[in-house]
């Protein structure tokens, strides 16, 4: 491992945070043992305290009485040497007892305090941090009791073993981790960095590598992942609309260009460069009508025009998009029936559903032969509202159903009738901004629906 790239790791962002977490749990463990110490030194003191004052009340009780019974048997019973005890003049010569001198800072009929007791035995000798008091007797003598407190000591060395054995121990554990988390979230991210370079270059099929987890890279790499298939798709429509758009104005244009081209070589009349004029404008028309007709879809793709929207009543607007193609119905010799099977009402821009309703009927009406029969209905079906058209045409093939929402796609059935291959493109796109599904079914006929989900009234 290189040294840069152990400074990547030491500045990487997971490490970091790890070491942050294990140095917090450190000192809250360290707190809790130090906090714990204190409080069992506070209680273990105050006991040693309290057995202090106990054994020296009962001593100068006894002195009252003219012997000092207990004082002696507290210098004999002392196996551990913890109580150091001893009798001194008022001046502070030492007269009895295992103390040798008198402890300083000691202080006579006053509270215990902890001292430094310099005491003795046979060959031995030592220097003793006990919790001392002092008692004046009846006679004018000093009593001085003591206890050891060597088990603060050993509470003491307990919690400094418990922080050097157990706390650097975790904390070099908590490193390794840190170093292990640091060194994956970085080969991750080098991965996404150069997936994300091919992609800058243009290879727009690569993705961010993903590995099915919960991990937060992961879910981000997925998500970029599914921008990317978005972006992927606007740029493979772009260039298939480009495609589209020059080959479906070409031909308009080209007979523009000819019947002009003619009009100047051939026509000799008025009426006939009029004749000539009128076609040019109506080949130029129909390239007008194709732009305006991509810009309107684009124009529903990429905007929102939720501002609009407002309560829809489902049926009531069928009814009216059936009484406006119902004379065209009549001219073809069709049977145009409106079923409202149900009342239904969503949230949505009335304009825009009554322009996608309007253009599936308007598709029915051009290629139901005469004497065919369209059927618009509002019904319920599956626990969702769907609006379905239903005619008597041709119908198409299997293959086609996924490619009818389409730019410019034709399919054989409408090869003969005049249009721009752009209005089911248009009610995909009306249908997608709302919410809804589009769905076309094949066989019986051309069936069209918009499924508007429970959740979208």
């Amino acid at each position: 491992m290189s040294f840069a790239r152990l400074i990547d790791w030491v500045w990487n962002s997971t490490f970091r945070y790890t070491v942050v977490l294990f140095v917090a749990i450190a000192v809250a463990v360290m707190a809790s043992l130090i906090f714990a110490y204190v409080n069992t030194s506070r209680e273990l003191v105050s006991f040693l305290d309290g057995l202090i004052i106990q054994e020296s009340d009962s001593m100068v009780a006894q002195a009252k009485e003219g012997h000092l019974t207990q004082y002696e048997e507290r210098l004999r019973q002392d196996p551990r040497r913890y109580k150091p005890t001893g009798l001194f003049a008022p001046t502070g010569e030492r007269i009895s007892g295992n103390i040798l001198r008198w402890p300083a800072g000691l202080e006579v009929d006053q509270a215990p305090i902890q001292a430094e007791i310099h005491r003795f035995g046979p060959g031995w000798k030592m220097i003793q941090p006990s919790r001392a008091l002092a008692r004046r007797l009846s006679d004018g003598t000093i009593l001085v009791v003591g206890w050891s407190t060597k088990d603060n000591e050993q509470t003491a060395l307990v919690v400094e073993r418990g922080l050097i054995f157990g706390l650097l121990p975790a904390f070099l554990l908590g490193l390794a981790a840190s170093l292990l988390f640091a060194a994956r979230t970085q080969r991750r991210i080098r991965e996404m960095q150069l997936r994300a370079a091919e992609i800058v270059a243009g290879d727009f099929a690569r993705r961010l590598p993903t590995r099915n987890s919960e991990d937060p890279l992961d879910k981000l790499a997925q998500i970029v992942n599914g921008m990317l298939d978005e972006i992927q798709t606007l740029v493979e429509n772009l260039a298939a609309i480009g495609d589209d758009i020059a080959h479906d104005l070409r031909t308009p244009l080209a007979r523009v260009r000819i019947g002009l081209e003619r009009a100047k070589h051939s026509a000799t009349t008025p009426e006939e460069f009029q004749a000539a004029t009128d076609r040019a404008m109506a080949g130029v028309d129909h390239a007008i009508s194709i732009v305006t007709a991509l810009l309107r879809i684009r124009e529903i793709e990429q905007t929102r025009r939720f501002q609009a929207f407002g309560s829809v009543d489902l049926a009531e607007l069928i009814t009216e998009v059936g009484e406006l193609y119902e004379p065209f119905a009549e001219e073809k010799k069709l049977a145009l029936t409106v079923h409202t099977d149900i009342q239904a009402s969503v949230q949505g821009d009335r304009d825009l559903l009554f322009e996608a309703i309007a253009n599936l009927v308007d598709n029915a009406v051009k290629y139901t032969p005469e004497g065919g029969r369209i059927d618009v209905a509002l019904a319920s079906e599956g626990g969702h509202t769907v609006i379905r058209v239903r005619d008597t045409g041709p119908g198409i093939a299997e293959n086609e159903r996924e490619l009818l929402a389409q730019r410019f796609y034709r399919s054989d059935r409408s090869r003969h009738t005049k249009g721009l291959g752009l209005g089911l493109t248009l009610v995909a796109a009306i249908v997608k901004l709302h919410g809804f599904r589009f769905e076309i079914k094949s066989g019986g006929g051309f069936v069209a629906g918009i499924v508007v989900p429970q959740d979208g009234g």
